[in-house]
């Protein structure tokens, strides 16, 4: 799903949600599996920032609409309208999909789900601040004490068999157009288009084509819940709480837009502070933008910090101090060291009467080391002569900004997926794939090398219909009349030798051999079949066949008596 324009928020989702794609590819560790649950805690933070700054929003309205509710009263009505049908499905996801999603996987009932006797084991972090005194209820899974994260069996009955995921797509196409409406109702025309959350069809009204990796149509319930592990499941369902806060969120701000602000000053203010990022590689900036929430934009104010804490009177030395412009200051600062870091500031405002204002503040983000996946989407090795098709991907970077570099062979990229196949040089022994990225700056990453082991192609197996050999009536032999080479137990569909060439041999008083061409028996083979005796040997000897690049190689033999 996604709409006509994407906000910064949104191609940071769609980073995540690339990682997310990239790992459904693989047969993940454990520990993989453990640091994919970082990627879903930037997605549930992202989230909770966002919904802090859509209740801010709707601070804004309403104090707006208390000042001038002949401007402000149509406009304020169809936002309360939105927020309702937002709680409601925000709710509905949290408290009908994600926890029943958990439940029936873990196989565990709501009470120890909300209670567990293990703090350190508990799958939820934030049980104190779910109530149903909320509006909204939002979940946060402890991903890495799940049990079954790398299970998919119970999530795909859950979803796909017992029929959830259809329930939640016609849910979304009902908010979405709800929303749609509201606001057009409102007095914007086309709003559409500036919606996302598209699920069967495109703006355009054009069906939305969803393909698996063999290029077989699927609908949008089995692209993203048939087969999909728990863990990835709830990111996507984080994902798409993510893309539902952002379409309330814009519309809501596009309601406001039409009263017509300029001339409105604001009495209640707070510190807020919005991260580019939480999730960061090593090398790269941390950035992120801090304003005071319902602010006058032109109003100056300063802003100290202090790094390694998170309570600013507690701090020692001297802050950092930054001005602000167009009413917020953006912090941009080099990352050294991987880990958790936290920081702490104050915003210092003037007052009418000249005494100072001051609005407190703290942040975290997360710092990790550079590196990517690098796998081979059949097995842990390289073969010859074959497009060996792998998956490339980093966290917290689009597949548009990966480069790979390979040493020991060449490589294409796939149109339809941003998947690779590499073709290894002749001769060959290790194959190595380097990859690096363009950050936010546009400045070159190393992400690391993965090295591949070469191997031949293994020799099929010749055979003569089903028989490799032992006795058999010469009726039979002559019925099938050719030999084949069948690939058994690889990888690779598609990939196939032909029979080249063999030499048929038998002893009737004398040595006879029969060259013959192709995998077809020629005449001279069938008539020497067709004159064996009864318990006489024939031997399909120097059985050679060709790869589909020309390559020649001699496989063996079929040893036959004549019943």
């Amino acid at each position: 799903m996604a709409g006509a324009k994407e906000t910064p928020r949104q191609k940071m989702i769609g980073m995540m949600y690339l990682v997310l794609t990239a790992l459904l590819a693989l047969n993940v560790s454990a520990d993989i599996l453990d640091a994919f649950a970082i990627v879903n805690d930037g997605l549930e933070k992202t989230n909770a920032s966002v919904e802090n700054k859509i209740e801010d929003y709707y601070n804004i309205f309403e104090l707006q609409y208390s000042r001038q509710p002949e401007k402000a009263q149509v406009y304020w009505d169809k936002a309360n309208e939105i927020r309702v049908k937002t709680d409601e499905i925000i709710n509905f996801i949290e408290k009908e999909i994600k926890v029943p999603l958990v439940l029936e996987t873990e196989n565990i009932t709501e009470e120890q789900l909300l209670n567990s006797k293990d703090p350190k084991k508990a799958l939820l972090r934030n049980t104190e601040k779910i109530s149903d005194e909320n509006r909204r209820v939002f979940y946060e899974f402890e991903l890495k004490n799940i049990g079954a994260k790398d299970k998919y069996d119970a999530a795909t009955n859950f979803m796909i068999n017992n029929g959830n995921a259809t329930i939640l797509k016609n849910k979304i196409q009902e908010y979405r157009s709800f929303v749609v409406n509201t606001v057009e109702d409102a007095g914007l025309s086309n709003y559409s288009k500036y919606v996302g959350l598209l699920t069967d069809v495109d703006h355009n009204g054009k069906k939305i084509i969803y393909t698996d990796n063999d290029g077989q149509e699927l609908s949008w319930e089995n692209k993203n819940f048939e087969h999909i592990i728990l863990t990835a499941e709830i990111a996507i369902l984080n994902k798409i709480v993510g893309e539902i806060q952002t379409t309330e969120y814009d519309a809501i701000t596009a309601l406001f837009k039409q009263i017509g602000s300029s001339d409105f000053k604001f009495e209640s203010v707070q510190a807020r502070v919005i991260q580019r990022s939480d999730f960061i590689i090593k090398g790269q900036n941390y950035e992120a933008e801090i304003f005071i929430a319902a602010a006058d934009t032109s109003k100056a104010f300063d802003v100290k910090y202090f790094m390694g804490t998170d309570d600013y009177n507690k701090a020692k030395g001297e802050p950092v101090k930054l001005n602000s412009k167009e009413g917020k200051v953006i912090l941009n600062f080099p990352t050294t060291t991987v880990g958790m870091h936290k920081y702490a500031g104050r915003i210092e405002i003037p007052r009418p009467d000249g005494t100072m204002a001051l609005y407190d503040f703290n942040e975290s983000f997360q710092v990790v080391a550079p590196s990517a996946t690098v796998a081979p989407t059949k097995m842990m090795v390289m073969y010859e002569e074959l497009q060996n098709p792998i998956s490339v991907s980093a966290p917290g970077i689009t597949s548009d900004d990966i480069m790979i570099n390979v040493e020991g062979g060449k490589y294409t990229k796939d149109k339809n997926d941003g998947d690779y196949f590499v073709e290894v040089n002749k001769g060959a022994k290790i194959v190595k794939v380097k990859v690096s990225a363009k950050d936010d700056k546009g400045k070159i990453v190393d992400l690391g090398t993965q090295e591949f082991r070469v191997k031949k192609v293994p020799d099929p197996v010749v055979k003569i219909g089903d028989i490799t050999g032992g006795k058999v009536e010469k009726e039979v032999l002559l019925s099938i009349g050719r030999v084949m080479a069948v690939m058994k137990d690889f990888d690779f569909e598609g990939f196939n030798y032909v029979v080249d060439s063999y030499t048929v041999s038998t002893y009737r008083g004398t040595f006879i051999d029969k060259n013959n061409k192709g995998p077809k028996f020629s005449n001279e083979v069938i008539e020497l079949i067709s004159n064996a005796q009864t318990g006489q040997r024939i031997q399909f000897q120097d059985i050679c066949v060709k790869s589909p690049k020309g390559e020649v190689r001699n496989v063996g033999s079929i040893n036959i008596q004549i019943k």
